[in-house]
């Protein structure tokens, strides 16, 4: 059987580590092998319990480039990989190089939206010179690169263009999930202890790290407008992150503790679903979602962003309410009229997660990652 070498900055439970996971121990023609090159194996013992082989560099410097290539390339030559996909950037930058120095084929993935104009607007002057040398390096490094793959057809343009390839070379695979494993993973002595502790009033749920790209402010501050009209709301956040002290602080700041929790990273969302009335995701810019798929999954109420990327898996009054990107007003009158009229909402509820049911089945996930790993392992192939 035919190798992929999958390359990581970190085995962390973000979306592309987990969903990397369940695509990965469905393989039926190849066999996966992970390397992670920083601290951060959170998911090690996950991929291990699948039978699937984990390299863990835990390589403690910041980038830590000589000592990685050196690392990377004694994987290498042990494991022969017929194919190496890489997953956000130091990953990506590492596989570029070492790929075609060993004729390997290289996959990278467009996980986010990176070089969008809403994440620049969310950067100071310094921040903007860093993000600008890092598109300058991957920039170039870019033409190293076998084949692109993107989550989602949103996140194609920028990204392309930024990195001046071509956006009809790449090839877009959504992320999937094991939908029966994820519902029946949901525990109802757990919801019931959730809808418990707080209360019967509408119970709102966000899960995603707590940065501020994600919206949590806006969503803060929309949820001090509707507490005005609805004041049994209560907003559950679950994740965490490097913004937490910003996000604690408006909360503190507009007397919103007895409204707002924040829960910190949960293995039980499953269950958090189940018990929220309504799922809320504010985020500014996405490479897809994951999130947001398992709430559809889990057929809720949702609120979310109007950006392209989130409207290729929801649509707004068909499956979902959608609000003008980062507008506080709107996003408050969207969760008052979903709080007033659940019916309508359930309609929506439900065709969110047929939708979700056809299009992010991870059986099929699987299956088209294995045909792209056999496309590029092909020597001399012409990809169209």
């Amino acid at each position: 059987m035919k190798k992929v070498l999958y390359l990581f900055d970190a085995l962390k439970r973000g979306g592309a580590e987990t969903s990397t996971l369940e695509i990965a121990k469905r393989f039926k023609n190849w066999v996966p092998v992970m390397v992670s090159i920083y601290e951060g194996t959170e998911l090690k013992n996950d991929f291990e319990e699948a039978g699937i082989k984990v390299y863990s560099l835990d390589i403690t410097e910041k980038f830590g480039i000589a000592t990685a290539m050196k690392k990377i390339q004694e994987i290498l030559e042990v494991e022969k990989p017929d194919v190496i996909h890489a997953n956000l950037f130091m990953a990506d930058q590492f596989s570029r190089w070492l790929g075609p120095k060993n004729s390997i084929p290289v996959i990278n993935s467009f996980v986010n939206d990176s070089y969008s104009k809403e994440r620049y607007e969310l950067l100071n002057f310094k921040q903007r010179l860093v993000l600008n040398l890092y598109k300058a390096v991957d920039r170039y490094s870019a033409k190293r690169v076998t084949r692109f793959m993107s989550l989602t057809q949103a996140i194609i343009p920028n990204n392309t263009k930024a990195l001046n390839i071509d956006p009809k070379s790449v090839v877009v695979i959504p992320r999937g999930r094991n939908i029966r494993a994820f519902r029946d993973k949901v525990d109802l002595e757990t919801v019931s202890n959730i809808k418990k502790e707080y209360g019967n009033g509408p119970l709102i749920l966000t899960v995603s790290r707590l940065l501020i790209r994600k919206g949590y402010l806006d969503a803060i501050n929309a949820i001090h407008l509707v507490v005005k009209k609805h004041p049994n709301v209560k907003y559950l956040i679950a994740g965490k992150g490097h913004d937490e002290s910003k996000i604690r602080a408006l909360i503190k700041g507009l007397n919103l503790e007895k409204h707002i929790f924040l829960l910190g990273n949960r293995n039980d969302v499953p269950s958090l679903l189940e018990a929220a009335d309504i799922f809320l995701f504010p985020s500014h810019y996405e490479g897809q979602g994951g999130a947001l798929i398992e709430a559809m999954l889990m057929e809720k109420k949702i609120i979310a962003t109007r950006i392209p990327v989130l409207e290729e898996s929801v649509k707004d009054n068909i499956s979902a309410k959608l609000f003008d990107y980062r507008s506080v007003v709107d996003m408050a009158k969207k969760i008052s009229w979903t709080i007033e009229n659940p019916a309508e909402m359930d309609i929506l509820a439900n065709m969110a997660k047929k939708e979700a049911e056809q299009r992010f089945n991870i059986g099929k996930i699987a299956e088209k990652h294995e045909e792209l790993y056999e496309k590029v392992s092909m020597k001399n192939q012409n990809i169209s």
